[in-house]
């Protein structure tokens, strides 16, 4: 059966998704035959005719006049589409801090969030799986296969590897995650990985053929491996035993790949050296130290794996990751984490630990801007953080200035279901329709996607413009959303973690008093900041001085740039420094001394 994130949840609370998420209902699954049908060689697929759109930037989804396209409700079908969100039941309570209706978060009880409420907090016990030091061990790839690393269009990734995650920083949003709604909770709202977003900050395709993975035997894969990687059956037994499975490890691999460099069998090292890049990245699983190989019938015709949307299979794993992470019960967590961290790196400049690469060539991916160092954050720390998100501390739409290198491509306004294998996750770029610079209304339920089989979500891939968001408007400012949405969104939803009065959240965005003359307004007496505050004040000068460099507002190769570049990076070592000193003092809260 197909693994598909979002499934339904029985009267009895429990739930229907087998392994993870494996639907209650039967689903149509492709033969095999079919499936390798699909990974041959294609001679005259559509699909990969469309490849050639992303050498253009798509106007867009503001002109498709598809008459199945999904299109954002307007304000005279606000009212109606939406009747639900005013027709409260007003016997049911709902959680502590919500959600209150219950309709959209339908696996809420499992979610680590309720957990916390109910007092079982996990902590920082969720073991991140990263190999970023596997990849930068292995190195740059021999120049006997660099034409088909190019053409396999996975060779960005060589580059983009953190050495290094912020622990604390990627749990905070992990426990915000939602797999019903493929999206990050927070008290602003909504907000997602998107396509657009992995293909800016990795440069992996987005368009193409959907990647099948094939579920193999021991003996089907050891056949697999002596056909593609050029090894003897009792080789391949033995690293499978080794393994414990139809799988392979990745040092293993690295092995493969220097001994058929070293014989100049170039097809062979080169699936070598791709299924290791792939297993510890974009693939990148629980084990730690190795991958199925069901991966490796991807590379079966290497000159042709460029036909594939890597970007969208990136997408797909992460999610599907996120979504098994946010459980209460769930232990580790795998997925390509720098794309994670990347992409928090953009879009929230004050949070985490993070050093901007003063060598970084904009024509690279964006993901290779930062560094991430030793240090992690703590998850107290980004709680907190993110509790007291506003919308001045989100950059919506970060990639303006690189869009000379890497356009927008209107298929990254797809709504409907992506994949990799038969692991399915809904993209659901209407519900985060700020960061692609339009005004955020109520969005449509995610159920509205209907369930369906590979077969179908590849055909409704295949014509993907009549599934794309239309019919948006443009936001007025970078946080704009409709009257309402805020309220519906925190009555569905659980956008803080730590217990607090409604009215000790801050505002979302400042509030001004401009009828009072600022002569008139009450005089504060000064005092000699504490760390605490001292802490704040670096804080926003950084989060300022990020958005500053972030949005090309300076240049990069001027004065002022490098300027900016200076001051971020004391704003971040006042930040280190203080914290440091905040968590040593122990600050007493009472009256003001007295004495002289």
């Amino acid at each position: 059966m197909a693994r598909t994130r979002g499934a339904s949840f029985n009267s009895r609370g429990e739930s229907s998704r087998g392994e993870s998420s494996s639907q209650g209902e039967a689903r149509r699954r492709p033969t095999v035959s079919a499936r390798r049908s699909r990974a041959a060689p294609i001679q005259h697929d559509p699909i990969i005719e469309e490849r050639v759109v992303e050498e253009q930037t798509y106007e867009a989804y503001e002109t498709h006049g598809e008459e199945n396209a999904f299109e954002a409700p307007n304000d005279d079908d606000d009212e109606e589409e939406h009747a639900d969100v005013h027709d409260i039941q007003e016997d049911v309570a709902g959680f502590p801090g919500g959600p209150h209706d219950h309709s959209l978060l339908t696996h809420y009880v499992q979610h680590v969030a309720y957990a916390i409420s109910q007092g079982r907090d996990r902590g920082d016990t969720l073991k991140l799986i990263s190999h970023g030091k596997k990849v930068n061990k292995l190195g740059p790839c021999h120049e006997g296969i660099q034409d088909i690393l190019l053409n396999s269009s996975l060779m960005p990734l060589t580059g983009i590897c953190y050495d290094y995650v912020d622990k604390g920083l990627l749990l905070g949003f992990i426990e915000r995650w939602h797999f019903e709604t493929s999206s990050f909770h927070l008290p602003i709202g909504e907000m997602s990985i998107t396509l657009d977003d992995v293909s800016t900050l990795l440069h992996l395709p987005v368009m193409g053929q959907m990647c099948d993975l094939e579920e193999l035997e021991f003996e089907e894969a050891r056949t697999a491996l002596v056909q593609l990687l050029g090894v003897d059956g009792g080789t391949a037994g033995s690293e499978m035993e080794d393994a414990r499975g139809p799988k392979v490890r990745l040092s293993w691999l690295r092995e493969i790949y220097v001994q058929r460099c070293e014989s100049q069998h170039w097809d062979y090292a080169a699936r070598a050296y791709l299924l290791h890049l792939v297993g510890c990245t974009i693939f990148a699983n629980k084990s730690a130290s190795s991958i199925r190989v069901s991966y490796l019938l991807l590379f079966r015709d290497v000159h042709a794996c460029g036909r594939y949307a890597w970007g969208v299979a990136a997408l797909a794993y992460l999610y599907d990751q996120l979504g098994d992470a946010s459980l209460a019960s769930t232990k580790q967590m795998a997925g390509y984490l720098t794309l994670f961290q990347s992409w928090i790196y953009e879009h929230f400049p004050s949070m985490g630990r993070r050093r901007l690469v003063a060598s970084y060539d904009d024509t690279t991916p964006r993901a290779m801007r930062w560094q991430s160092p030793r240090q992690s954050s703590t998850l107290t720390e980004i709680r907190s953080q993110l509790d007291a998100l506003t919308y001045s501390g989100v950059v919506w739409h970060p990639y303006e200035g690189h869009r000379g290198i890497r356009p927008f491509f209107g298929i990254c306004m797809y709504s409907g279901w992506i994949r990799i294998g038969d692991t399915l996750c809904r993209h659901l770029p209407e519900r985060v329709l700020r960061q692609f610079g339009f005004q955020q209304d109520i969005p449509r339920s995610p159920t509205t996607v209907p369930d369906a089989d590979v077969v179908a979500i590849d055909h409704m891939w295949l014509h993907f413009r009549a599934h794309v968001v239309s019919n948006v408007r443009h936001a007025a400012s970078p946080s704009d959303c409709v009257d309402g949405y805020i309220q519906w969104f925190r009555r569905v939803s659980h956008p803080y973690i730590i217990v607090a009065a409604d009215d000790a959240r801050p505002a979302l965005a400042p509030r001004q008093r401009p009828d009072v003359p600022r002569e008139a307004r009450p005089h504060r007496r000064s005092s000699p900041p504490s760390p605490s505050g001292a802490v704040a004040r670096f804080r926003r000068m950084a989060r300022m001085l990020q958005s500053l460099i972030s949005c090309h507002h300076v240049t990069e190769g001027i004065v002022a740039h490098q300027v900016s570049v200076d001051l971020l990076q004391i704003a971040n070592e006042g930040i280190d420094e203080y914290s440091t000193t905040r968590r040593e003092q122990r600050h007493v809260r009472g009256r003001r001394s007295t004495s002289n």
